[in-house]
């Protein structure tokens, strides 16, 4: 893989990654009953966050591939973007 094509492979990661925790909170926030109009707030505040310009900006920037511990923080903070908390073990089965 060229150089600077191997800088799209964080970024991407990050981003599917984003996608699949938002259908996961999605399918958690339904089977807990939550009310429609707070289950969309919550992913609607998530999925701002993930698009934001200073998130997209510095995950596009050249660096080295993020460490399995600053991913977690990563989706930690997408995930507490919003109104809702999720408690260490729900986290690490996100």
């Amino acid at each position: 893989m060229s150089h600077s094509g191997s800088l799209l492979v964080m970024p991407l990661l990050v981003l599917n990654m984003g996608a699949e925790m938002i259908y996961i909170l999605e399918q958690r926030l339904n089977a807990q009953n939550v009310k429609p109009d707070k289950a969309k707030k919550v992913l609607c505040d998530v999925l701002r966050t993930m698009v934001s310009k200073s998130f997209v900006s510095e995950l596009f920037r050249p660096q080295e591939m993020y460490s399995s511990s600053s991913t977690r923080q990563i989706f930690n903070k997408l995930a507490h973007s919003s109104i809702m908390r999720i408690n260490e073990t729900s986290m690490d089965k996100l």
